[in-house]
């Protein structure tokens, strides 16, 4: 059979039409083409990246809204400054009162400082975290750039976490009404024979305390029982007087408790502070004994919702002087007469001598100790510490900042001026 002669397959697809040929805009390799130089090491995949491809990226959100909480705090405060009987009514004796009850019954069951164990901790890890930010650039697995910006954003995060829990915690009791207008004192300035009058008045009453206090064996005033003791004992006045005084009875904050690193506090000349978000007062353990005392009814008068200084001073000292124990009673007035004699002294050194005299032996010896106690512990960070504590009292609103301790003076007299009340403190 010719194969010419053979018929075609019924399955034979002839070539589609559709056909496209190859493109005729094919490019030609570039003229400019470099070829690989003969020395290049080829590129591995373990190859190292450096510190930049290994920078953490911040969270910017987060961080900035952490951060915006702190002007958010400050904007806060400046409303409530513009509302202070609003203050007074809504947040000083109604909300706060359950804060610092609630704080105070969490708190108060543990022996020791739980604000000083929050501080320590917070430190600890701030101190972990830089250091492992420092041993990461130093071994280049991150751009110092990169460690620092981190690290800043931290600092404001936390600064504005903490700054407004402060606020509401405590801090709005700074805008509140003053302690002697809710208690109609007369507080305006005093004349130079008020606080003459005011010295004698308290000389006389230390001297006759200071007679029933006991001694140790240098002649100094020491507490009755152990400072332990003292501090479970400190709260035992405001009971009394606040049968006298408005503000006083409206929460029961928690016992004060003695600090570890008092050593530190008393470097720092800091004697007490009160944290707002344990509900706890702190006390330096090695302050004087009267000192002590009196320090522990301070930061109480601040764990009732009193913030200013100079109010606390006064409270502390009402407490003290209404107190049921000698011990107490002699330290409450022998803190008011040192402000006093002070404020004197500053007035008329003449009137502060004469006065002088006629202290006791035993108030010399007590001051005289006190004095070389602070001598002792006097260093820069106590400059550093006064520094920084101005700078926060007067951005709270206490114009004279540290100076403000001193004003209690003021109220001091008021309260002179106003004892003529019949059974006031009878």
């Amino acid at each position: 059979m010719n194969p010419r002669d053979e018929k075609p397959s019924r399955s034979f697809v002839p070539p589609s039409r559709s056909f496209v040929p190859p493109s005729r805009s094919f490019v030609p390799p570039s003229r400019n083409f470099i070829p690989p130089s003969r020395n290049a090491v080829p590129t591995s995949r373990n190859a190292v990246p450096t510190s930049r491809e290994l920078d953490r990226p911040l969270r910017w959100k987060r961080t900035l809204l952490l951060a915006a909480l702190l002007p958010a705090a400050f904007l806060l405060q400046w409303g409530a400054s513009c509302v202070p009987y609003f203050v007074e009514a809504a947040y000083s004796r109604t909300v706060y009162p359950l804060i610092a009850g609630g704080l105070g019954a969490l708190t108060g069951w543990v022996p020791f400082s739980v604000a000083e164990l929050a501080v320590f901790l917070v430190g600890l890890w701030l101190f972990a975290v830089s250091l492992r930010s420092v041993v990461h650039v130093v071994r280049k697995r991150r751009s110092i750039g990169n460690a620092l910006l981190h690290g800043a954003g931290r600092m404001f995060a936390l600064a504005g976490v903490v700054y407004m829990a402060g606020v509401l915690l405590w801090g709005f009791n700074y805008h509140r009404i003053g302690f002697a207008d809710s208690n109609a004192l007369d507080r305006s300035p005093p004349s130079l024979s008020e606080l003459k009058s005011l010295c004698a008045k308290l000389v006389v009453e230390a001297n006759n305390l200071r007679a029933m206090v006991d001694e140790d064996a240098e002649g100094v005033m020491r507490l009755s029982g152990t400072r332990s003791d003292a501090l479970a004992r400190a709260g035992k006045g405001y009971a009394r007087a606040a049968r006298f005084y408005d503000g006083l009875d409206r929460c029961a904050p928690g016992q004060p408790k003695g600090v570890v690193l008092s050593p530190l506090l008393s470097y720092l000349g800091i004697s007490g502070i009160y944290s707002p978000f344990t509900g706890e007062p702190n006390v330096d353990m090695d302050v004087p004994a009267y000192e002590l005392a009196f320090t522990a009814c301070h930061e109480l008068a601040h764990g009732i919702g009193f913030a200013f200084e100079d109010e606390a001073n006064f409270i502390g000292y009402l407490a003290c002087r209404m107190h049921p124990d000698v011990d107490f009673q002699y330290a409450g007035t022998l803190k008011a007469l040192s402000y006093a004699m002070d404020s004197l002294c500053n007035e008329k050194v003449r009137a502060y001598v004469d006065l002088y005299g006629s202290c006791c032996d035993g108030i010399k010896r007590d001051w005289k100790a006190a004095r070389a106690f602070w001598r002792i512990h006097d260093s820069p960070l106590r400059e550093i510490s006064a520094g920084v504590n101005d700078v926060y009292l007067k951005a709270q609103g206490e114009a004279e900042g540290v100076r403000s301790y001193g004003k209690v003076v003021d109220l001091l007299i008021a309260e002179f001026r106003a004892e003529c009340d019949a059974g006031r403190f009878e």
